[in-house]
Parts: structure tokens; C-alpha cells; sequence
């Protein structure tokens, strides 16, 4: 089984302990956590391989986005995600005044159903 370094829920720094230790996850906690670090990583970011990440300049924050392709983009984001069997529901919200992209997903895993909301943006 797979391991992978807790983030924080908010500012997605190592979630340390007080004595500074790092904390690991699992599972299906390790499958949710890493589908929100790749819809949060924006495509080339990452140095070491920038074929990770989500298209975001150059297919979803663009003058009149595609709605379909956006959410193409964004199931097919969540299902290249080690682990996930299918995306069971994805529903988007853009909020252009306040440049912000609401993602809620339900994904079936190896170890179960995992479902998060996500805010993009500001």
C-alpha cells in the first residue's frame, strides 16, 4: 500500500506534529488528497514533470471557456489520478466577479468513495 505525506486541509503545507514529526496517509485519504493536488497544480508548474497539472491558462482561464471542456478537462484531471476507478459526479461553479472556480467531485477509488469540494482562485 501506497504512502504519501499529509498536507494541511487549508494551506496545504506537511501536516507536522508539535514535536515536528510529518504525519502519513492511506488509502482512500491518500487517493483524495492527491486528486486535490493535482486539480490545484496548474500544468507545467511542477519542474520535475511538466506534463503535470491542469491546463488552466491554456484551456479553462481563456475569454469565453467552454463549460463541456472544462469539465472534460477537469474529469480527466481526477480520473489520471493513481487509484481512481471513475469519476461518479463532478459539478463545477465559476464565479467570474470574484475570479473562482468551485469544483465538487465524487471519485470511486481502489478503497472506496471519496468526495471533496475545492476552491480555486482567490
Amino acid at each position: 500500500m501506497s504512502l504519501d505525506l499529509a498536507l494541511t486541509l487549508d494551506t496545504h503545507d506537511l501536516d507536522l506534529s508539535p514535536s515536528g514529526d510529518a504525519s502519513w496517509i492511506e488509502a482512500a485519504e491518500r487517493v483524495q488528497q492527491q486528486i486535490k493536488v493535482t486539480l490545484l497544480a496548474f500544468l507545467g508548474e511542477w519542474f520535475l514533470d511538466i506534463t503535470f497539472g491542469v491546463p488552466y491558462l491554456e484551456q479553462i482561464m481563456v475569454k469565453g471557456p467552454d463549460r463541456a471542456q472544462i469539465e472534460a478537462i477537469l474529469r480527466a484531471s481526477i480520473a489520471d489520478v493513481p487509484g481512481v476507478s471513475s469519476v461518479r459526479r463532478l459539478s463545477i461553479e465559476i464565479d467570474r466577479p470574484q475570479r473562482q472556480l468551485a469544483v465538487d467531485f465524487e471519485a470511486a477509488t481502489d478503497f472506496g468513495i471519496v468526495a471533496r469540494h475545492i476552491l480555486m482562485g482567490r
